[in-house]
Order: C-alpha cells, then sequence, then structure tokens
C-alpha cells in the first residue's frame, strides 16, 4: 500500500512486539525509498529487531515528579515535615515515571494517616525489589493501586474493563449495563448514582 506512495514518514505509538513492516504493505525504511519510520515503544528489543537510533526519553527529575505528584494528591496532604519526608521516598519508588506517579498519587489522594503513607512506601518498595525492567516495575506499581480499591465490586468493575480492546471507546451506560448483568453492581440505585 505504502510502496505506492513515494516518500512518507511513519509514525507508530506504543510497540510491543516485533512485526514485519512488509506484512502490513509498509516498505523497510531506507534511503533509497525515502521512507522513515519513527516509533515509540517500551521495549528495547523491538527497537534493536528494527535497527533503530534509539532516542531513550528520560524520567523526570525528582523536581518534576514531586510537583506532578502534589498536582494528582492534592495540596493539603502536606501537613508536616515527617509527612513531607515520606511522600518524597514515596515519589522516588515511582522512578520518575509520569503513569506510576499519576496512578500511585491517585490512589493515596485524601489519605491523610501518616500510617498509610508508610505502609504504601513499604509496600512499594517490597514490589519493586522483586521486579526488573520498566514495564515490569509499572505493572507493579499499577497493581499496586488495583490492590489498594477499597471495595471488591469496584476491583470487577475496573477488571472487567480488561476485556475490552486498548483505545476502545467505550460508553458509560453500555459498561453500566454489562456490570448490572454480571452483578458486579446493583440495578437502579446504582444506575442512577453511576450516571450522575
Amino acid at each position: 500500500m505504502l510502496k505506492k506512495v513515494g516518500k512518507h514518514v511513519l509514525i507508530l505509538d506504543d510497540v510491543w512486539d516485533e512485526a514485519s513492516l512488509e506484512e502490513f504493505g509498509i516498505p523497510d525504511p531506507s534511503d533509497s525509498n525515502g521512507c522513515k519510520l519513527v516509533l515509540t515503544t517500551r521495549s528495547e528489543h523491538v527497537c534493536k529487531y528494527k535497527g533503530c537510533t534509539v532516542i531513550k526519553v528520560k524520567p523526570l527529575s525528582a523536581q518534576q515528579a514531586l510537583t506532578l505528584f502534589l498536582s494528582k494528591v492534592g495540596p493539603n496532604i502536606v501537613q508536616n515535615q515527617t509527612s513531607m519526608l515520606i511522600l518524597r521516598l514515596v515519589v522516588e519508588e515511582c522512578a520518575g515515571l509520569p503513569l506510576t506517579i499519576i496512578v500511585v498519587a491517585s490512589t493515596l489522594k485524601g489519605e491523610e494517616d501518616p500510617l498509610i503513607w508508610k505502609n504504601a512506601l513499604r509496600e512499594l518498595k517490597e514490589r519493586i525489589e522483586k521486579v526488573e525492567g520498566v514495564e515490569s516495575k509499572v505493572i507493579e506499581n499499577l497493581k499496586f493501586s488495583f490492590d489498594h480499591l477499597k471495595d471488591e465490586k469496584v476491583k470487577y468493575c475496573f477488571l472487567h474493563c480488561a476485556l475490552f480492546p486498548e483505545d476502545l471507546e467505550t460508553w458509560k451506560d453500555v459498561l453500566i449495563e454489562c456490570w448490572i448483568e454480571e452483578g458486579f453492581i446493583d440495578d437502579m440505585g446504582t444506575r442512577q448514582e453511576m450516571k450522575g
């Protein structure tokens, strides 16, 4: 298909697997065909497979990470020096990864008890010590957030969303109907609450 187009730049976002571009009618980029390929991936083996020039995106600096975390967790959380010290250590465990920072901050939003923060820090450290690689660290931090959902029904609803393909536009009403059918939520009372 693109063989007939001539010079072009193709951008592929969030590539996870090594795939032959020829299978999709895309010529391998070369100087002779004038094609350029830009791809984003978390996987270095994908870059090596395609022989790409790797440009690594650096994680956020400590200050940028802290600023992002505070913007998501809320400014009222930091009441004293002890809380701020624990908060900084939690942010450090997020390794400057924006997705991880946002998820962990959202999980701890509104929590003012220093014991909850200390426990969260301990859990994050334990999880991250067991894994290797950036991708695994992100998954473990997402699992931390999932494990801290307070309602089992909310966990089931969240897991149900994993049945849908990534980036699929899903209608709220369709999800509510599915959750009612599955018995995750009650019919009328919850339906009105969720639509509101």
